[in-house]
């Protein structure tokens, strides 16, 4: 689908990596962020191998990865580091930065994601995806829940997608669509 929208192959690459990471996470219990981003870098460099600009997403994640292991490294300046978050490439790298630093803290993880100058909806949004995924939605504290516009909606896709639900014409009619 991000190929559709995003014809660079850095807005579709990432993409693609997320998903794969989200997959990993939600299937497999005993996986951790760090295995799941090694595990979709892996992925990615097979899935495509002629990419030209690859190279820029993975040298992004590493040190996303490097300066989550660094406990001097400010936030701040590590986000800096990473960009803006105004590319995809960026956008997932500070997400893996923000899920890896507080892989057990889904609220640290989020504060971090989001308080920068750059696109901090887009990582905001992409680091919920993983450490809610990776923490289950137990560990999402109340407040960013309780009024949620659509929640049930949410919930129902977010099972739907967990279970493979395949949407074909019979299941919207079934659905009322």
């Amino acid at each position: 689908a991000a190929a559709l929208t995003h014809g660079h192959e850095l807005g579709y690459i990432p993409a693609a990596m997320f998903v794969h990471m989200i997959y990993l996470l939600s299937h497999h219990s005993d996986i951790s962020v760090l295995d799941a981003v090694k595990d979709a870098k892996r992925t990615i460099s097979t899935l495509f191998p002629k990419a030209k600009h690859l190279h820029r997403l993975t040298e992004l994640v590493d040190r996303a990865i490097a300066l989550s292991a660094n406990p001097k490294v400010r936030d701040l300046d590590a986000i800096k580091e990473l960009g803006e978050g105004w590319v995809a490439e960026e956008t997932l790298a500070i997400a893996i930065y923000c899920s890896l630093k507080y892989s057990d803290d889904f609220e640290q993880a989020l504060i971090a994601a989001v308080n920068h100058s750059g696109a901090s909806s887009s990582t905001g949004a992409v680091t919920g995806s993983i450490m809610g995924t990776y923490l289950g939605y137990s560990s999402i504290p109340d407040k960013y829940i309780e009024n949620l516009e659509l929640k049930n909606v949410i919930l129902e896709l977010a099972d739907d997608l967990y279970h493979d639900c395949i949407w074909n014409k019979a299941w919207l009619c079934a659905k009322g669509g």
